[in-house]
């Protein structure tokens, strides 16, 4: 019994490690390195930071108001997570965990290639600002848009 169960432990480990190979090597999969649009940094910080972090570092330039009032928005079908302060709303997809398929690839996909999104594709159109995995609507800022913009594309930026 014991040797049946080392044989059947290494077949496992075998065929496991057969199958992340098979799944690395098809063309379907997709790094998420894939997702870094045209001119971005793939070492830039941004792509490691956090919602709060970006937020945090806006705030800090006097941009937005406290982080801590942000309203979270609906997001399903969109992105990871949506927020909203001073009128600004902020987008951010976990590369790491989008669904193949999925709506949000589709909006971030869409992003990073044609520079905007189709709501849920039935033809309401943003153009949000693109920085890594995160974005910038300024449509209802209620400061200097030009000024907010600058400073998000500047956030997790390499110097």
């Amino acid at each position: 019994m014991k040797r049946f169960t080392i044989i059947f432990s290494i077949l496992l480990a075998l065929g496991f490690g057969g199958v992340l190979a098979y799944v690395a090597a098809s063309p379907e999969f997709v790094p998420p390195s894939q997702f870094i649009g045209e001119g971005e940094d793939p070492d830039a910080p941004i792509w490691d930071m956090t919602m709060d972090e970006v937020l945090a570092e806006i705030a800090a330039q006097g941009l937005i108001d406290d982080p801590s009032t942000a309203i979270s928005l609906a997001n399903d079908g969109l992105c990871t997570d949506a927020r909203k302060i001073s009128g600004a709303e902020f987008y951010w997809w976990d590369l790491d965990n989008l669904q193949e398929g999925s709506q949000e690839e589709t909006a971030y996909k869409s992003l990073k290639a044609e520079g905007f999104i189709d709501l849920y594709g039935n033809g309401h159109i943003m153009n949000p600002v693109s920085n890594g995995p995160f974005a910038l609507l300024l449509d209802y800022y209620e400061g200097n848009t030009s000024t907010l913009e600058e400073a998000f594309r500047a956030v997790g930026q390499s110097k």
